[in-house]
């Protein structure tokens, strides 16, 4: 499952220069700037696998470590702010604003791909084979293979912010406390929160259920199980 996730590292200093925004399929591999590392970002989003660790934080860029400690700070290739990040099947795939989506064998080299939509990507997961991204108006697609995407039906059109596998079940979570769950992640059903605050920033799994947070309004003690 993808988790908020906070990470006290810091990284090497790398040098290089920004790419131009680029929606086609090329691939970006120039490393950027001094790369402090993702510890004090409270939006960073994490996915491990092939020997490497890919942070995404609202940014246009992309930290990767091999080590855990050790942080390099690599372009994406486009301007558009990337959220959330997942690995499946020998892939990386970070998705974003305005139906952004890249995908990469190892967290370096990034290839952008057709998303299908323009709207703005917020979430994405891996289970049971399958990557499903979520976003604005009740945005879902899926894919086996990160690269080619189909568009599937929410029966919502709130913006949906996180999704999350657990226990053979996809949650998806978004304003207006929507609650979706689907277990192959191409027939949704909607589920009801009994609240109408925004879910957007967690997805937890807690003893066999999970669980939806809202840190913006955790003071409340906002917690909602729903599966």
């Amino acid at each position: 499952m993808n988790l908020k996730t906070c990470l006290a590292s810091t990284g090497s200093a790398v040098l290089g220069m920004a790419l131009p925004y680029a929606q086609s399929a090329e691939t970006s591999s120039i490393r950027t700037e001094a790369a402090t590392g993702p510890a004090t970002n409270a939006f960073a989003r994490a996915a491990s696998g092939n020997g490497a660790t890919v942070i995404v934080a609202r940014r246009s860029k992309l930290w990767t470590t091999t080590d855990g400690s050790s942080w390099t700070l690599y372009s994406s290739g486009t301007r558009c702010l990337l959220y959330d990040v997942a690995y499946g099947n020998g892939v990386f795939v970070t998705v974003g604003n305005e139906g952004t989506l890249l995908t990469s064998p190892d967290g370096v080299c990034w290839t952008g791909r057709n998303s299908g939509t323009d709207e703005r990507l917020r979430g994405i997961t891996f289970g049971n084979g399958l990557f499903v991204a979520v976003g604005y108006e009740g945005t879902v697609i899926t894919s086996k293979d990160g690269v080619r995407w189909t568009s599937q039906s929410s029966r919502t059109t709130e913006r949906l912010q996180m999704v999350a596998y657990d226990r053979g079940t996809f949650v998806a979570v978004g304003w207006r406390c929507v609650i979706l769950t689907s277990t192959k992640g191409t027939r949704w059903t909607l589920r009801s929160s009994g609240f109408s605050e925004r879910l957007e920033d967690e997805i937890a799994s807690r003893g066999g259920s999970c669980i939806a947070f809202d840190t913006c309004r955790i003071k409340d003690n906002f917690r909602k199980k729903f599966v």
